[in-house]
Formats: structure tokens, C-alpha cells, sequence
């Protein structure tokens, strides 16, 4: 073969190898960490997804055991979409529904690295590594119905860019509509989603194009009908729409939330280690603190030299859908929590915020061109952020406590 297309070929591959790489180092370290954490990342939610999708393997349909074990109660608390996935998938794969949850969660994982293989090939695997970032690492460790939430939000991101763009418009807003659906039978903060369609339309009949407008509009009220059937459906089996009365729980202070809601976000932008009162001192999270502001003024630095950013972000409608999707939702969390006391502000609940947020703002960084070394730079200095957090992930205390004993 001659030697420039074997270089051509070589050069064509190389990011998809790269982002295979980077794919099994993931799925690596989340099988490792559920092997050696004590409760196999179960949580009591998890119980109850894995409870009911025993229960449908068992023939019990959608009710699960109640607490003293004397009859069975409706499903109703959380929405039956993600115990049902993992039920399916236990059924075709003939896993256990443990071992169909995680390796779902697994199959999720890789469904959002095409999706963003999709987006922009040759740097894909810089998009990708966001799922590094100890928030993400957690969700898709957890048995938790988290995971193919953050898949459904970046589908919708690139469904919605899809109509703003005008690609295959009809067959978009249909498979807007669906999403829309899917998320909420994940999730029921789900519902938040009938709002993209919903202000799409409502932006495209301010332009006058009243079709397309109204095409965004079924795509929005189908779900919420649907959603408004599923609800009423809980109230029939249960008494109540989402399994018991959610305003019945005292909230926090205002003072108090305020609270919650700040560390939440830190957190949540702390992407290599989070702050854990009760840890202090943690000098792993000082040093890594340090070394992300250094990260972030570099890669700040080295693109400010030749673009204005926040322009170029503004320019690309697909950062702006993720960073719109992003925000719509933390809005829909916090008025919800606001009069209803359920889990704290943190990564679990914050992780669809910031996700969406993530992959739009270096989608903007990706897509600049590589006509300057500091822009390549800024680009590997963010693979370098998210891969220092994918490495800290791995359950240090249980390797060195291995090695230990080797000696």
C-alpha cells in the first residue's frame, strides 16, 4: 500500500481508536469499582428498581413487595421505565437483573459515546472523556435510573438541533416527542422536557412559521397528555400520583437550602473531586482543586488569544440547546424541591444541570479550528482534566490496601 493513504487511513482512525480506548478504560474502572464497593453501588432506590424488575421476571407484573412482606403494592413512586429496561435486558441477556442493571448502564455509556461520535468524530473522544468526571463516574456505577436519563438529555439536544437546523424536520419533532416520553417514564423530573419542544414552538410562531409551530406543539402536548394518563393511572392503584404525598415532608429553611443548593453546585463544577465536610482535612481535594483552576486558566489563556469564547459558543446552536436543556431543568429541580422535601441538591440531582452544560460548552472548544497550537493545546488540556478525574475514581484505598498485602 502506498505510503500517504496508509498515513491518511492511519490519521482517519486514530479518533475513533482513541475513543474505543477511552470506552473500555471507562467500562474498566466502573466494573472494578462495583466489584470491590461494599454494597456493589446499590442504593435504596436501586433496591426498589431491582425489586420490581424481579417481580416482572417472577410474573408479578408492576407491583413490589411492601415493607413487612404481607401482600404487594403498586410501582408508583418512581416511574417504571428504567426497572422495565432492566428487566427486558435480563430476559434477553439471562443476567441476573444485578448484573442487567450495570451492564445496561454500560450499554447507555457507550450509546452517548456514538452519539457523540456523531457530533464531531475527530475529537470525540475529548467530548467523551466528560463521562470521566467523578459525577458521572458515580451515576453510571449506581444502579440508578440517572444513567439513561443523561442519554435521553443528549438525544434531545441533538433532536432539537436537528429542527433548528432544518435536517429531517418531521422525523425529528416525531422522535422529540418520544424522548420526551422516555424521559419521563425514567424519570418523572422528566416532565421537564415537554418544555423544549413547547418553547421551540412557541419561538418558530413568533417567526411567523406557524406549521412548524404547531408540529412542536403536539410534540409537547402528546407527552404531557400521556404523562397526565400515566399520573392518574398511580392515583387509581396507589391513592396517590407519584406513590405518596410529596408536599407532606417539611422543606428546608430558605437560609438552609440556599446552603444545600450552593455546595450542590460547587460540586457539581468540581469535576475531579467533590468537598466532603466530614473529610476534612482532604488534602487530595486541595491539591486537585488547585490543579483544575490551573487547568481551566490555561486552557482560558490559551483560547482567549485568538477567539472571544462566549461568541463562538453562541454560534453553535447545538452548545446553546445543551446549555438551554441544561438550565430548563435546574429550574424544574428547583421549584420542585423548593416545596417538596425530597433528595439534597447533589450530584444525582444536579448531574442532568451540569451534563448537558459540559458537553455544550467544549463542543464549542472542539469545534474550533486547529489552526493554532494553543487552540490543540486547550483542547488536550481538557482530556487531561477529565482523565486526571477518570484516574481518581478508581477505588484507591482497596489498590493500595492489594498491594500492601503483596509485600
Amino acid at each position: 500500500m502506498p505510503l500517504m493513504p496508509y498515513l491518511e487511513i492511519k490519521k482517519n482512525f486514530k479518533p475513533d481508536i482513541l475513543l474505543l480506548l477511552l470506552y473500555i478504560t471507562m467500562a474498566a474502572i466502573i466494573i472494578f469499582r462495583v466489584n470491590v464497593h461494599g454494597s456493589g453501588y446499590l442504593s435504596p432506590d436501586s433496591e426498589a428498581y431491582l425489586g420490581l424488575a424481579q417481580n416482572l421476571k417472577e410474573g408479578h407484573g408492576l407491583y413490589t413487595m411492601n415493607a413487612n412482606g404481607t401482600g404487594r403494592n403498586y410501582f408508583s413512586t418512581w416511574p417504571v421505565g428504567y426497572p422495565v429496561l432492566i428487566y427486558l435486558f435480563s430476559e434477553i441477556s439471562m443476567l441476573d437483573v444485578y448484573w442487567s442493571s450495570k451492564v445496561l448502564n454500560l450499554i447507555f455509556l457507550g450509546c452517548g459515546f456514538l452519539m457523540l461520535r456523531h457530533l464531531n468524530r475527530s475529537y470525540a473522544f475529548i467530548l467523551a472523556s466528560v463521562y470521566g468526571a467523578y459525577t458521572y463516574m458515580e451515576v453510571y456505577s449506581f444502579t440508578w435510573s440517572e444513567a439513561p436519563f443523561l442519554l435521553g438529555i443528549l438525544i434531545l439536544a441533538c433532536l432539537t438541533n436537528q429542527v433548528w437546523l432544518n435536517v429531517k424536520v418531521n422525523r425529528s419533532i416525531l422522535l422529540i416527542c418520544l424522548t420526551c416520553i422516555c424521559l419521563f417514564l425514567i424519570r418523572y423530573i422528566g416532565a421537564f422536557s415537554f418544555g423544549v419542544p413547547a418553547l421551540l414552538g412557541l419561538y418558530f410562531a413568533f417567526k411567523h412559521k406557524y406549521k412548524l409551530g404547531i408540529k412542536l406543539f403536539l410534540a409537547a402536548i402528546v407527552p404531557a397528555l400521556f404523562a397526565g394518563a400515566y399520573l392518574y393511572n398511580n392515583y387509581l392503584q396507589s391513592g396517590f400520583t407519584t406513590g405518596f404525598d410529596r408536599l407532606d415532608g417539611k422543606t428546608e429553611s430558605p437560609g438552609n437550602f440556599v446552603v444545600m443548593l450552593l455546595k450542590g453546585l460547587i460540586n457539581e463544577f468540581l469535576i475531579i473531586r467533590e468537598f466532603r465536610l466530614q473529610n476534612q482535612p482532604d488534602y487530595l481535594f486541595y491539591l486537585t482543586t488547585v490543579l483544575q483552576l490551573l487547568l481551566l486558566a490555561f486552557i482560558t489563556m490559551k483560547l482567549k488569544r485568538h477567539y472571544a469564547f462566549w461568541q463562538e459558543l453562541r454560534k453553535r446552536s447545538f452548545s446553546l440547546i445543551c446549555v438551554g436543556i441544561g438550565v430548563l431543568y435546574f429550574l424544574a429541580v428547583l421549584v420542585l424541591r423548593s416545596v417538596s422535601h425530597f433528595d439534597d441538591l447533589d450530584y444525582r440531582l444536579l448531574s442532568p444541570l451540569s451534563f448537558p452544560v459540559f458537553i455544550g460548552i467544549i463542543y464549542t472548544v472542539v469545534t474550533l479550528p486547529d489552526n493554532h497550537k494553543d487552540v490543540v493545546q486547550a483542547k488536550y488540556a481538557i482530556l487531561a482534566l477529565f482523565l486526571i478525574s477518570l484516574l481518581l475514581t478508581v477505588p484507591k484505598n482497596f489498590v493500595v490496601g492489594q498491594v500492601q498485602q503483596l509485600f
